[in-house]
């Protein structure tokens, strides 16, 4: 919500206008509300300088990230005075399991390592936040750094992993970095490296090798000692071991948030990731109600169509009570499959309930305002089975999001129980629920607190109580917060849809889709009393390739209806051409077709919600469109279409009752009288006997005397009985 606009609001403005102005020089802030410029703070109200940044550095270290992280650093360098205080610069590294981040290159990390321990870097107070296991080169980064701060799930060492042999070079490179900071012992730093050496840890605090540390214990100087790895084994140490059994890092926490209240930073200084400080070209994007495949497929459209000119900024403006939830779905995989240098923002300031909130989940950033509502009940609720297939969804996607499912999960089940859990001896908090503890890599390490959900009601988080619990980013009561803090304009941009996006909202509605249903049908039916395939055919084809695109670009077709829809058609041409009978593919066929158009107005198979029953009627309207148009079609085909300029020719016209008369006649009795003085075509040689194409017909005639040859012009000149008496036309 918007806050009153009193004194101390726009001093607190006035402070943070001229934060941004020392962070962006050369972005330009306008005055808001008559509130004072950056320019314009009084002296006895001087804004506090920078005091932490973060920066993302990218792993594997290879290519240009080493050059990369180096411009970011020296674009910071270059805003601060012989005045300022030593910022706080957290590099972040995100390891992945399974060795998924070595490959780093030797020279690479040497290079930004060095940068790191250079005079120039003393200006930065450099802290590596591990956030995953750090192996490879990339090791070289914490070494280089004045402290080093870790995830509990964090480990570091096999730095040599990648090398099959470790050169002189390289070993002098790690006695280098980390002799230079000292954070972690050179032997150390060795011993990640080479797997010819054996770590010990000698007298509690001495590390040395294997050769050292036989000296020393044939010298006596041994009292206590552990070995640390066997030789031929490369030394990897988790956050636990390097914190509280070495007492060699500062910190063990869990995300930034945590860490800027260790370190004493403002969290709101720690939101952006100065590797993306750039030139920003940002947009906003409003979802405002109930989630639907029209505002899902809408919003998805217009953000790939500004990613596509170079939007690298989306901020979302939810606020929604939830929705249809393949909507809702459809929604999370778009936003998880952006391109990485997208930088997605969630603004929250009103309410994000039932599953609206899985939205926010999948933004790189949250950003709330304290009064807002997150979670809880909203316009649907899931079934028992819908739950638990959720469960399973979030749990998938958990990882992609970087955020734990099981809060996301009780804010739309409300028998979802959701624990407070702690680690004992550090400040580290987690909000599961007992699946998603028993699978943490340490889960024995931590331990259940207080059930903080309610049976039989969903959660549901105020914007604070979101903060607090670290589920939300950033606070945030307006637009104008979000762009202050990444120096954007105050007005953001806001995409209107183009003519192929309008083209696609006129497909994917359901007047359109009734329309294109109706004529289909008609066409189809038309089709039938048709010989070949004619204009019916193909405008049929049209209508109905429309219907399934519509619905399919709504999100409530796919291959299955379009398969039922086609395999209906061809049993209804079946009983019709090849079958005629008992009429069991012409009924099979025609409940294909009825399902298969039922099924591609709705999500579901079977309504079980409150939600699913609105969209009942639209289903049965379908079904009542179909009835329609088959009435209309057969009154169509039968009194309009053969009295129709231009279309009478694609249809056989019922015969009168004097025609119909005739053909019962000569059907009764062969009569060829009608015949004399016609002329016609041999078809076979008449030695006198044989037949000729007279008109339409093939009738048995009898030369008058010559032979005629097959292809020669015939004229009937008598008709005795079943046959014509034919003489050669000259």
């Amino acid at each position: 919500m918007l806050r009153a606009r009193g004194t101390w609001i726009w001093r607190a403005e006035a402070i943070l206008l001229a934060i941004l102005a020392f962070l962006y020089p050369s972005v330009g802030l306008s005055q808001q509300d008559g509130a004072p410029a950056a320019g314009e703070v009084q002296a006895n109200e001087a804004a506090p300088k920078l005091t932490g940044v973060r920066l993302r550095v990218p792993l594997p270290i290879k290519g240009t990230v080493d050059t990369d992280v180096k411009q970011s650093l020296q674009k910071l360098l270059s805003r601060l005075t012989d005045k300022d205080p030593r910022p706080v610069v957290i590099l972040e590294l995100e390891g992945k399991p399974n060795g998924q981040t070595r490959g780093s290159e030797f020279e690479r990390s040497l290079a930004l390592a060095r940068f790191l321990t250079s005079k120039e870097a003393t200006r930065l107070k450099t802290v590596a936040f591990l956030k995953g296991p750090i192996e490879g080169h990339a090791v070289l980064i914490p070494l280089a750094c004045e402290q080093i701060v870790m995830h509990p799930d964090a480990q570091l060492g096999n730095a040599g992993v990648d090398e099959p042999i470790i050169s002189d070079t390289m070993r002098r490179a790690y006695q280098e970095i980390a002799g230079f900071r000292g954070v972690l012992p050179p032997e150390l730093a060795l011993g990640m490296l080479d797997p010819a050496l054996e770590i010990y840890r000698v007298n509690g605090r001495r590390f040395v090798d294997g050769t050292e540390y036989a000296r020393m214990k044939a010298d006596g100087e041994v009292a206590t000692s552990d070995k640390l790895n066997a030789q031929g084994q490369l030394l990897l140490l988790t956050a636990n071991q390097l914190r509280q059994d070495l007492q060699l890092i500062s910190h063990v926490t869990e995300d930034t948030r945590q860490l800027a209240t260790l370190l004493g930073i403002p969290e709101n200084q720690l939101t952006q990731d100065i590797a993306l400080d750039r030139e920003w070209k940002a947009a906003q994007f409003r979802m405002d109600g109930e989630i639907s495949n029209r505002m899902v497929q809408r919003t998805a459209l217009s953000i790939q169509d500004a990613v596509s000119q170079g939007t690298n900024f989306v901020l979302i403006d939810l606020k929604s009570p939830g929705g249809d939830p393949v909507a809702c779905e459809n929604m999370i995989n778009f936003l998880l499959g952006l391109p990485d240098s997208v930088h997605t923002v969630a603004l929250i300031t009103d309410e994000a309930t039932s599953n609206a909130s899985l939205i926010a989940m999948a933004c790189d950033e949250i950003a709330i305002a304290p009064n807002a509502s997150l979670g809880g009940t909203g316009s649907y609720a899931y079934t028992d089975q819908g739950r638990r297939d959720l469960e399973k969804y979030l749990a998938k996607i958990s990882p992609e999001a970087g955020r734990s499912w099981s809060v996301w999960g009780a804010m739309n089940d409300p028998n979802l129980e959701v624990f407070r859990y702690q680690r004992p001896g550090t400040t580290l908090t987690k909000y599961l629920s007992v699946a998603e503890a028993e699978k943490l890599p340490n889960a024995d390490q931590w331990q259940q607190g207080e059930l903080i959900t309610q049976a039989g009601v969903p959660l549901q988080l105020t914007g604070k109580q979101a903060l607090d619990w670290s589920i939300a980013d950033s606070d945030a009561s307006s637009i104008t917060d979000i762009t202050r803090r990444y120096g954007l304009p105050d007005e953001l941009e806001e995409p209107k849809q183009n003519w192929a996006h309008q083209f696609v909202e006129i497909l994917a509605s359901p007047s359109l889709a009734f329309f294109c249903l109706f004529i289909g049908v008609i066409a189809m039916i038309s089709e039938f009393k048709a010989p070949g395939i004619g204009v019916p055919g193909f405008v049929a084809a049209l209508c109905f390739g429309l219907f399934f695109w519509s619905r399919f670009l709504n999100g409530t077709a796919g291959w299955l209806e379009a398969m039922l829809f086609v395999g209906g058609i061809v049993f209804i041409l079946m009983e019709v051409l090849v079958l005629p009978g008992f009429g069991i593919f012409g009924l099979g066929g025609g409940l294909m077709v009825i399902t298969a158009v039922v099924l591609a107005m709705q999500t579901f198979i079977w309504p079980t919600t409150d939600y699913e029953l609105e969209q009942v009627p639209y289903s049965l309207a379908s079904i009542l469109v179909l009835f329609s148009a088959f009435i209309a079609a057969l009154v169509f085909a039968k009194h309009i279409l053969p009295r129709t300029p231009y279309l009478n020719e694609s249809i056989l016209e019922a015969p009168d009752e004097e025609t119909m008369e005739e053909i019962r006649r000569r059907e009764t009795i062969v009569d060829l009288t009608h015949l004399i003085g016609t002329t016609g075509q041999a078809v076979t040689m008449l030695r006198p006997g044989g037949k000729a194409k007279i008109g339409h017909e093939i009738v048995n005639v009898t030369s008058d005397g010559d032979v005629i040859q097959p292809g020669d012009k015939v004229e009937v000149v008598e008709v005795r009985g079943n046959y014509a008496i034919v003489r050669r036309k000259t």
